[in-house]
């Protein structure tokens, strides 16, 4: 019997702005420029994009098909290819709330900021007039203020995620997405105005990136953070895929729309680098400001700016805010569909609103340390070797996530098809309804030989970086 809480997308386009605003998030408005700045530019660049082609179709393609041929969330799923592969499965339901934890935390930042902007613009001051150094030390500074609007963002997440696939994820995809490109083009257009913007450029596209952000490259280093950079912007090996797949029609190309999602997602963190980096030269800023390089970097940028940076500054964070909220509302939607279907398996059936209910529970509760960790600043949380070690609590979710749990499940789950079920295995599922496979001899040969090893080479890259070798 059909589960009825589990629902399905309206059709091709649906389903398509949903996978996009999923991958298109934080990773790319948030972790990619940040990352690009820190790694060299250009160079990343393009390490990235070798990633995404390799890697990033080629899992995105093989998580759809699991999903739509066992119907199931991650590790049912996993269970139909054989009960002792269900671990995988875990990886990924587990891996989307962990991220979620503190996900949830750094879009009620954005929120904040949109809150903040918006006041400005009626004459508020409502940033207190402090530096945007001064100001982000002082707000999270505060854990109570960033609990609640971690509150805020959670709850209006949980609603969408209530409202079903089609009548809610899907339905705020269908306006969220086009509403962020356009948004990201207005900013892009108004930054191309600013005197000594053009530098923004010559850093993204051009080999002096690396001496305009003063830092050296690193290519192991820029391999790792590009690898997982692509899998956390694209949603991969967190479950998303495999879960979205199970709610895809029949009659869906797996294959274009692995090629398709991707794409759409890497354009939207160039997009996001053209958003961010003019703006940052054009104010004398500097590319490589890490975490702080979306909520310091461009909040004196937009200071700076007089009255109608109030404006831009206003729609920069909305932009973010949408970004951020349609990726959580698919790592909520991976927690809750496990949680709906674990209950039918059981003969325990409970409803999409419990379910969606018990999971922001659990999400806030890991986000409650992220936000009295204070990103590292907090007394309590430093004393905590490995969280010591890594930066902060923000740093640590981080890496146990995109850093092991993620490349970890892509590796297996391309040993597991490519070696263990075969490549028929797959293919039927994405030649259903006459469907091609585009590059049917690209899937076959990266899925057993070239992402495992590529993902294999980050997992030790990795380990080695974090032994100091």
């Amino acid at each position: 019997m059909e589960n009825k809480n589990r629902g399905s997308f309206s059709g091709s386009l649906g389903f398509i702005l949903t996978a996009v605003g999923s991958a298109v998030g934080l990773g790319n408005l948030w972790g990619f420029p940040y990352k690009m700045g820190a790694n060299g530019g250009f160079p990343f660049l393009i390490i990235y994009l070798v990633f995404v082609i390799f890697c990033g179709v080629v899992v995105m393609g093989l998580e759809m098909a699991i999903g739509r041929k066992t119907g199931k969330s991650p590790v049912l799923a996993m269970g139909e290819l054989g009960k002792q592969y269900k671990f995988v499965g875990w990886l990924s339901v587990l891996c989307p709330i962990i991220i979620s934890g503190f996900y949830s935390v750094l879009i009620g930042y954005s929120v904040r900021y949109a809150w903040g902007f918006l006041m400005e613009i009626f004459g508020s001051d409502s940033f207190g007039g402090m530096s945007g150094g001064d100001f982000f030390g002082a707000y999270t500074a505060e854990p109570m203020q960033v609990m609640l609007f971690t509150i805020i963002t959670l709850a209006a997440c949980g609603l969408i995620v209530a409202g079903g696939i089609a009548g809610g994820i899907e339905k705020f995809n269908k306006v969220g997405i086009p509403g962020l490109f356009v948004l990201l083009i207005v900013i892009i257009v108004y930054n191309f105005t600013l005197p000594g913007a053009s530098q923004g450029l010559t850093y993204m596209f051009t080999s002096k990136g690396m001496e305009m952000a003063g830092t050296e490259f690193d290519f192991f280093n820029a391999c790792r953070v590009a690898a997982g950079q692509m899998l956390f912007s694209c949603s991969l090996g967190m479950g998303i895929m495999i879960t979205y797949g199970s709610y895809m029609k029949p009659e869906e190309s797996i294959s274009r729309n692995a090629w398709i999602i991707p794409a759409a997602d890497t354009l939207a963190a160039i997009m996001a680098g053209l958003a961010i980096f003019p703006a940052v030269f054009a104010q004398g800023g500097t590319p490589n400001g890490g975490v702080g390089l979306l909520f310091i970097t461009m909040h004196d940028t937009f200071t700076s700016m007089g009255n109608i940076g109030n404006v831009i500054g206003f729609l920069f964070y909305v932009l973010v805010i949408f970004a951020g909220v349609s990726s959580l509302i698919s790592l909520m939607e991976v927690a809750s569909a496990h949680f709906i279907d674990s209950n039918e398996a059981k003969g325990k059936p409970v409803s999409r609103k419990n379910a969606v209910l018990v999971m922001t529970v659990i999400i806030f509760v890991l986000s409650i340390p992220v936000c009295l960790d204070m990103l590292g600043g907090s007394a309590i949380t430093t004393q905590i070797p490995l969280v010591s070690k890594i930066g902060c609590l923000v740093d640590t979710y981080d890496f146990f996530t995109e850093g092991i749990m993620m490349p970890l499940a892509a590796i297996l789950m391309c040993l597991i098809v490519g070696w263990k079920k075969g490549h028929s295995w797959y293919e039927e599922e994405m030649e259903k309804c006459g469907n091609k496979i585009i590059g049917k001899s690209f899937f076959r040969v990266s899925i057993k030989y070239i992402t495992p090893a590529m993902m294999t080479f980050v997992l030790i890259s990795l380990a080695l970086s974090y032994l100091g070798i």
